[in-house]
């Protein structure tokens, strides 16, 4: 059975150290899915986005990276939180605040490898029967029965999440970042904050300007959904520009 990839998020005032450890995550086949600068930064990414584990730097301006990792175990209980320090004098603190672990810089890659297969322990409670399959959905006082197999994409329109079939559309009763943690990543791309997509339903991908693109998806009314600048270069590995 193919393992479920790690989804991370990298949090570093430097941009230069959040591209070498994004780099390192990436050569050990973890999906970087959002880096941020700081604290309240962080903690919208990990809001929207729903990684595994977050790797917070310890010293930051503003709320350092304890601070941080105890308002993301504090709203996030699933989520698995490593500091990272030029230094081991926060240490003690940061096990305190109850963090996964606690990595020193420059991280070295059998360190990290040993972090992940923690990470991944963390992981695998969370994960079992998590997988959405089919969906009950209300509609004039029954549940009608979705398949997931039969999605084209989620969106989120009107404070809601909608699940659009080839011939409807179902108000969801989740949120987005539940559901794309719990559909199958091979199968579907966040395209958007407000968007998932099943990438096989990609029919063309179209500019739209300043470096963004619309998505045109096979359905009957050829829906167009965004494609957010900063997740082009993640679609183009799953469908590679080659023209």
């Amino acid at each position: 059975m193919k393992k479920e990839r790690i989804r991370a998020v990298v949090v570093d005032d430097e941009p230069l150290a959040r591209d070498e450890l994004s780099i390192k995550l990436g050569e050990l086949d973890v999906d970087v899915v959002g880096e941020a600068p700081n604290a309240k930064a962080a903690l919208g990414v990990v809001d929207s986005e729903r990684p595994h584990v977050a790797f917070v730097d310890l010293k930051m301006p503003g709320p350092d990276g304890i601070a941080l990792a105890e308002a993301l175990r504090s709203r996030f209980a699933a989520l698995s939180v490593v500091v990272v320090s030029a230094h081991d004098d926060g240490a003690l603190r940061a096990y305190e605040a109850q963090v996964l672990d606690y990595l020193l810089k420059p991280v070295r890659r059998a360190r990290l490898e040993a972090t992940l297969e923690r990470v991944r322990g963390a992981m695998a409670p969370a994960a079992a029967g998590e997988q959405l399959d089919r969906l009950a959905v209300r509609r004039k006082g029954a549940y009608v029965v979705v398949e997931i197999d039969d999605v084209i994409y989620f969106e989120v329109k009107d404070e809601l999440v909608w699940a659009v079939t080839g011939e409807d559309r179902f108000a969801l009763d989740l949120t987005l970042a539940e559901v794309t943690r719990r559909v199958p990543e091979e199968v579907f791309f966040r395209s958007h904050r407000g968007c998932l997509v099943r990438v096989s339903a990609i029919t063309s991908i179209e500019p739209s300007g300043t470096g963004t693109y619309e998505l045109v998806l096979q359905h009957p009314d050829s829906p167009r959904v965004p494609l957010a600048r900063e997740r082009v270069k993640r679609l183009r590995a799953r469908i590679p520009f080659a023209g």
